[in-house]
């Protein structure tokens, strides 16, 4: 790439400097025989002369050049150079400055790729700034909020994924680095093959809380919750607990007085926001978390084909260059197991299909974690684009959800579908439930309780997506 600056005041030696800096081949034409000389002692290439002549090395550089620059204060003159420059070289980018915000349309219909004008690039600084200051202001929030007790308890949501484990251990790094001590601790269990081969591979110490030990989250000073912004979705908090601190990008629900509150919907993982904590921190990251973070923005954002915000591709771009690749291969590739080859086998079998819409009632389960594996694998299916997959494990029926169905929000579906008996959320394209079985728990027999519940959860979807 080829950079050539027209008018190099301000604005145009900014621009100039900031792409020497990059290493970027930039050129300057200039008149004035002594900023000629300024800007050579500055290191930069200048060829002398006017921007409309016709002298071969001003001609020359316009013509070579990929992008080029118009940015005199003078409009009328930019006017002018934008036709003289789009009529030497049509091909090149061609960033033009405009005095007057209403020059702008008219600017671009004549071949300008950018216009940039003072206010406009006064709002992009000013907003910059407050990015800036808004992490600053996260950060000390969160150290303050940590140094509050002497032990924390990050908790995530029951059986935990990976953008859960990898922003607990993100905030676990950042706690140890603030002298204080914590524990990552979770309900349910970790079923899913890959989040297995995650915990493993990794070496993650993880705490499981159920029924017989909640009492050891007494013996915590402060709670974090992490990817978790409500007690719907963990069995492990005593109804008498709250947490002080929320980290998440789920919708929060719930009235908590918190220390920590740190909610952003926009954003596709958790493990972004945990990123860009430890950037702000200045905490050296080791290939496992650098492995797990990235892979946690990877399976939440389904490989980057949901919706990614710009915090997102930064997080990203700087984890690449730190991750384990053999490692992060082999969590992508792990074997399956029997119990959730079976499931898969059940649901394929027993799938129903009403308008587009797959259904599968799997029956009983030993391991919620088959449920999205087995969603997974039917969506992939010629011609499904939205799949329902459901099970009865202990006294809950689970709901795992999957959509390529760009009309469609599976969060907020299944939320106005079963949201009123039970806890359900999630994603665009992905989402889930857990409805208490009440009633239905009394019935002994196990055929009967399958057919009833799911004949009741097939009709409350179907009514969701308006097919009944």
């Amino acid at each position: 790439m080829m950079y050539l600056v027209l008018g190099p005041g301000t604005v145009g030696f900014t621009i100039a400097s900031a792409l020497k800096e990059r290493g970027e081949t930039v050129t300057i034409i200039e008149k004035e025989a002594s900023r000629v000389k300024e800007l050579k002692e500055k290191g930069f290439a200048v060829i002398e002369g006017d921007f409309f002549s016709a002298a071969s090395a001003v001609r020359r550089a316009i013509e070579q050049s990929s992008v080029i620059f118009i940015l005199t204060g003078k409009g009328e003159t930019n006017s002018k150079l934008l036709t003289y420059v789009y009529d030497l070289n049509p091909y090149a980018f061609i960033v033009v400055r405009a005095t007057r915000p209403k020059d702008v349309k008219e600017l671009k219909s004549r071949g300008a790729g950018a216009v940039i004008t003072p206010q406009t690039a006064m709002a992009e600084v000013a907003l910059q700034k407050l990015h800036s200051i808004e992490r600053i202001e996260r950060a000390r929030r969160l150290k303050q909020g940590l140094k509050r007790g002497e032990r924390v308890g990050i908790i995530m949501h029951d059986n935990p994924d990976p953008d859960a484990i990898a922003s607990a251990m993100a905030l676990q790094r950042i706690a140890d680095k603030q002298g204080v001590s914590s524990d990552i601790l979770y309900g349910g269990n970790i079923g899913h093959q890959q989040n297995k081969v995650f915990v493993n591979l990794l070496g993650i110490d993880l705490v499981r809380i159920d029924e017989y030990n909640k009492y050891l989250l007494r013996g915590y000073d402060r709670l974090a919750f992490v990817d978790l912004s409500s007690d719907a979705n963990t069995s492990i908090l005593p109804s008498d607990i709250t947490p002080d601190i929320i980290i998440d990008h789920h919708p929060k629900s719930g009235d908590y007085s918190l220390s920590v509150e740190d909610v952003r919907s926009h954003i596709g993982a958790v493990s972004t926001m945990l990123t860009e904590y430890l950037v702000d921190f200045d905490i050296e990251l080791n290939e496992s978390l650098a492995t797990a973070l990235l892979y946690g923005i990877m399976t939440d954002t389904n490989n980057f084909r949901r919706r990614i915000s710009r915090e997102d591709v930064e997080a990203v771009a700087w984890l690449q260059t730190k991750v384990d690749q053999e490692m992060l291969s082999k969590i992508e590739n792990p074997t399956i197991s029997s119990e959730v080859l079976d499931i898969i086998g059940k649901a394929v079998l027993g799938r129903e299909v009403v308008n587009g819409y797959v259904i599968s009632n799997v029956g009983y389960i030993s391991n919620r974690d088959s449920l999205p594996q087995a969603a997974e694998y039917l969506l992939n299916l010629e011609g499904v684009s939205t799949v329902l997959v459901f099970g009865v494990l202990n006294d809950s029926l689970y709901i795992s959800a999957r959509t390529k169905d760009i009309k469609l929000h599976l969060g907020q579906t299944l939320e106005e579908a079963f949201g009123t008996i039970g806890s359900a959320g999630g994603h665009v394209s992905s989402a889930g439930a857990r409805i208490p079985l009440g009633i239905f728990g009394m019935i002994d027999d196990k055929e009967i309780l399958k057919s009833l519940a799911g004949e009741a959860i097939k009709k409350m979807f179907l009514k969701a997506v308006d097919v009944y």
